[in-house]
């Protein structure tokens, strides 16, 4: 499936902008993701990668969605259909996402995202997951606000929660609050592929429970 590959150069340039923003300096980000200085630096000029863990922590020190850091800067491309039709309607509106229109960005050492929806939703991902072949599992736990739900399409992925682990085939799915510490990675010597769904904690609202 052909895609748009998000490149970490202007994910870096917002990273950066956001700390900026926030008034926090290399050091004191990577303090509190818990990374070395020389890493965001890296991510902020564009020769590095976040984790999955890392990029859920630079949203939350700086206080930005991920959509906001991960969003291609120019969303608008060529559309499918005829003109005049009721899907080119849909495609225009943000209410329908070609496949070959899907952004994606490959996280380090980890999984590649690829978002399925037209824009960036507020309070919400919905992504699919891809995991290559022998990942090893994660130094670092996943923790975030929200509640997820995932389910496997093809391949068998190793989930650990709380650490709990087991292994998810095609057709298992599991939902989970995000704020328990997971993992997950692929120890086959084939591919998976995943659909995510996460939903943040809105504003006033009590975090939920698995």
């Amino acid at each position: 499936m052909a895609e748009h590959e998000t490149q970490w150069d202007f994910v870096g340039t917002r990273v950066r902008q956001a700390r900026a923003d926030a008034g926090m300096t290399v050091r004191e980000l990577a303090r509190r993701i818990g990374v070395s200085a020389s890493h965001v630096s890296q991510v902020e000029r564009g020769i590095g990668a976040f984790s999955v863990p890392a990029l859920y922590a630079v949203a939350r020190e700086l206080d930005v969605s991920m959509h906001a850091l991960l969003d291609p800067p120019d969303p608008s491309s060529s559309r499918d259909g005829r003109p005049g039709s009721a899907v080119v309607d849909l495609v225009e509106a943000g209410i329908v996402q070609r496949a070959s229109e899907h952004p994606s960005i490959m996280l380090g050492s980890g999984p590649r995202w690829s978002r399925l929806t037209a824009g960036g939703e507020e309070n919400a991902e919905f992504l699919e997951v891809v995991y290559a072949p022998r990942t090893a599992r994660p130094d670092v736990d996943i923790r975030h606000e929200g509640r997820e739900y995932g389910i496997v399409i093809t391949g068998e992925l190793t989930v650990e929660v709380d650490g709990a682990t087991t292994t998810l085939g095609a057709g298992d799915s599991i939902v989970f609050d995000s704020t328990r510490p997971h993992r997950f990675w692929n120890s086959s010597d084939g591919e998976v592929r995943a659909i995510w769904f996460v939903r943040d904690t809105l504003p006033g609202e009590a975090a939920p429970h698995a």
